[in-house]
This record gives structure tokens, C-alpha cells and sequence, in this order.
């Protein structure tokens, strides 16, 4: 993607040590496609011409489409606040992108939240995914232009994912359904992931 005409910008993040599953999540298989393409991929069919940036090892390039640029938090490991930070950082050099919703690269539907959070961003300073167990989903969000760049880049390294709302003054929430908010955690969750599959291989 060249930037003209930008549309919002989207982090995906794909940092992690994966430990839960006990080997790199976000590789695994997903009827035929990497766990990270699969959400690449959603986000890309949800919002189309969103500028996306893959946030973790450069090596992640490789399963990505053509024009997603893969950017890695500093120092390397320091979180997903710190990789919210670095991925914001990246897309304020493309003319058009203000607002920039945040998306965990280990849950494939959760793109389908995208543009109801960046709708809910009026009046708000950020917009963040609710379960329907009544959790929070720190990790799939909406985060205004005046908020992003109030950030503290020292308070987000090895800070949680919720240290990105400590400046917001009006916080929203979004339901979101079981689909959108499952996270391929361990596998029983790639299991629930493929189960839910609607163009899995026959």
C-alpha cells in the first residue's frame, strides 16, 4: 500500500513468546493458512484499504500479503504496549492515517471489530472490544490521534496492554461476539478456531 488515499490504519500485533502454545502460535495452521494471515487477511476484507502494519520478528514478513510493512517495538520483547507504540509510530508517516485500531495477531476474526471501533471513536478518546463474558479485550481497540501521541514510550515498555488507556478520559466498549473475540492461546483454542472454520479444505 503506497500511502495515497490512505484509509485508517490498523497494528496487528505479532510479538509474544507464544508459551501457552508451546510453539509459534501465529504459524500454525488455520485450514490452509497461517494463524497470522488469517487475521491479516480479515482486516484487510473488513476495512478495505486500511494501511496495516505487522508489529514482531522481521521474519513475519514472509506470511504476509504484499505491501503490510513489518516493524519490530524497542527493545524487542518489551510488550504490546510498547508494540502498539511502534506500530502508531510507523503509520504517522502516511499521509491520511490519524485514529489506528489495534488487532492481536492470534485472533482471525477479530478484524471484523474494526470499523465499529473506529465508529465508536466519536467523542472518545478510545474504543475497546468487550466479550461476551463482559471482559475487556485490551488488545482489540480504537485509540484517537491526541491519545496516541500523548503516549509515554518509557511507561509502555513492559507495560500491559491496558497502559495504553491511563490518559484516556472518556473510554468506550464495543461487544464483540465469540468468534471475533477468540485468541489462539494453546491448542484447544486452535481446535475451537478450526471448528468455527467456514472455508475450511473439504
Amino acid at each position: 500500500m503506497d500511502g495515497e488515499g490512505a484509509g485508517p490504519g490498523v497494528v496487528v500485533l505479532a510479538g509474544g513468546g507464544s508459551r501457552r502454545f508451546g510453539a509459534d502460535k501465529l504459524a500454525a495452521d488455520l485450514g490452509g493458512r497461517e494463524v497470522l494471515r488469517r487475521t491479516v487477511d480479515g482486516v484487510l476484507a473488513a476495512v478495505p484499504g486500511a494501511v496495516v502494519v505487522v508489529v514482531g520478528p522481521p521474519g513475519r514478513a514472509d506470511a504476509l500479503p504484499a505491501g503490510v510493512a513489518v516493524v519490530q517495538e524497542e527493545p524487542a520483547g518489551s510488550g504490546p504496549a510498547a508494540g502498539v507504540l511502534a506500530g502508531a509510530r510507523h503509520l504517522a508517516g502516511t499521509p491520511g492515517v490519524g485514529a489506528v485500531a489495534v488487532v492481536p495477531g492470534d485472533a482471525p476474526w477479530a478484524g471484523a471489530a474494526v470499523p465499529r471501533l473506529l465508529a465508536a471513536l466519536a467523542g472518545a478518546d478510545a474504543a475497546v472490544a468487550e466479550g461476551p463474558d463482559g471482559r475487556r479485550q485490551h488488545l482489540l481497540l480504537a485509540v484517537a490521534a491526541p491519545l496516541l501521541a500523548a503516549l509515554d514510550p518509557a511507561a509502555l515498555v513492559d507495560g500491559p496492554a491496558r497502559a495504553l488507556l491511563a490518559g484516556a478520559r472518556r473510554v468506550v466498549t464495543v461487544p464483540v461476539d465469540a468468534r471475533t473475540a477468540l485468541d489462539v492461546d494453546d491448542p484447544a483454542a486452535l481446535e475451537r478456531a478450526r471448528a468455527l472454520l467456514d472455508d475450511a479444505p473439504g
